[in-house]
């Protein structure tokens, strides 16, 4: 049996808990997951000896596998500790794996500058399989929801999206479908 591949890039900042919980959420709907968790020590780090690197993943990995142990013996999980470009040592554990998929974390989160020189925009463009890029949501929500609004879909089930004083049609255009449920082999309306 061919188990699910998942390669996990893992920083230690305060984020990477984030992230570890979305990849076991991932290896969560597979029978036989088998999740590589990665730190990279870059130039940075180079003075810290990668034995202590090893056992701060440890520390923060292996509670989270707690859990995942006690309901699932499929489970596989390795921790590595690679020196160089994160991008790249992702990427390539990854290939060497044949992953399935691999998380990260929205690392440059304070940055956000040019997708593509980020850690998670160089990991999107070298990954071999699929990529989730976990992000953080904004501290607060740039525009205010009308309460009037969200009263109405929550009281037709989504049916209307907008009060009377924003249902104008000269300001919005939405089309709601109407819900559908998987029922029996069939798709009813």
């Amino acid at each position: 049996m061919r188990h699910y591949r998942i390669v996990v890039g893992i920083d230690l900042t305060e984020y990477a808990e984030i992230v570890l919980e979305h990849a076991l959420d991932q290896a969560a709907r597979h029978r036989a997951p088998e999740v590589h968790c990665i730190f990279v020590r870059e130039k940075q780090h180079r003075k810290r000896p990668i034995e202590e690197l090893a056992q701060r993943l440890t520390r923060m990995v292996y509670p989270a596998l707690r859990p995942f142990n006690e309901h699932g013996s499929s489970w596989r999980v390795r921790l590595h500790v690679r020196t160089g470009k994160p991008d790249e040592q992702i990427a390539i554990l990854a290939q060497d794996l044949n992953a399935d998929l691999i998380v990260i974390g929205q690392f440059g989160l304070h940055n956000p500058s040019d997708s593509f020189k980020t850690v998670p925009g160089r990991v999107l463009r070298a990954a071999p399989c699929a990529t989730l890029v976990v992000g953080m949501p904004p501290a607060q929500q740039s525009s205010q929801i009308c309460n009037a609004c969200a009263a109405v879909r929550e009281d037709t089930e989504g049916e209307r999206w907008f009060c009377a004083e924003h249902t104008a049609a000269e300001r919005i255009e939405h089309v709601v479908s109407p819900t559908t449920v998987w029922s029996g082999g069939s798709l009813m309306w």
